[in-house]
């Protein structure tokens, strides 16, 4: 079994960086198809992903978030990955019906990671639980351009199983097995959501910053047809 140092960043990184809600940027009763991309760097790390989703009526979103991982911490850098993290976000409050003064949303994803580049050991499997929950305030500032800030906060859990060789880099035999190892922190991010509506699509720029297994800051740019 081939483990590396990088073992606690690994597990805390690979949940996609935000499970992006494109659904904000709509109104209830609105529906939407989008497309976005994204990139983050976290620690010594970076991530760059693909977003396609489905809004209903500007109730709730669904998509898949597919990212590619790179790290490069320790032997971790001999690691990468993708991940496929399906998603939900369901808008349980929304500040223009007056109810309230902010827009309150739920985020459940789970994902599953596939890595490559452990050398002549097996590959370890991936999983995570992302569970979270965010507030925001629509902010119009013309009929073309609104900006949507965020408070984003979730649970966070990490699994990585590592299978285990019959023989190990100095020939010892060694029993065959698997080990998993668990992770679960907090997530919180700080994001300024932009919207630019042209004559039939909505495009949208979403930069943010906060916590992810330590500092983490990236965005994700996105048009909604």
């Amino acid at each position: 079994m081939r483990k590396t140092p990088g073992l606690g960043f690994l597990a805390l990184t690979l949940t996609a960086a935000t499970a992006h809600a494109q659904g904000l940027f709509l109104e209830k009763g609105q529906p939407g198809i989008s497309a976005a991309v994204g990139a983050a760097a976290i620690g010594t790390g970076w991530s760059a992903s693909v977003v396609p989703s489905y809004t209903y009526r500007g109730v709730f979103d669904v998509g898949i978030d597919v990212t590619r991982y790179s790290y490069g911490s320790g032997d971790a850098n001999h690691l990468s990955a993708i991940g496929l993290m399906p998603f939900a976000n369901v808008y349980f409050a929304r500040a223009e019906d007056g109810r309230s003064p902010v827009s309150v949303s739920g985020t459940l994803g789970v994902q599953k990671r596939l890595f490559m580049g452990n050398g002549g050991a097996p590959n370890p499997d991936g999983w995570g639980v992302l569970l979270g929950g965010s507030i925001f305030r629509r902010i119009e500032f013309s009929n073309s351009l609104a900006a949507i800030p965020e408070i984003f906060v979730a649970y966070d859990l990490q699994a990585i199983t590592w299978h285990s060789t019959a023989i190990d880099a100095n020939a010892a035999v060694r029993n065959q097995g698997q080990e998993t190892n668990y992770d679960q922190k907090p997530r919180a991010f700080l994001r300024v959501n932009m919207g630019f509506k042209g004559e039939k699509t909505l495009y949208t720029v979403a930069p943010y910053v906060g916590y992810q297994a330590g500092f983490a800051v990236g965005g994700n740019v996105g048009a909604i047809f």
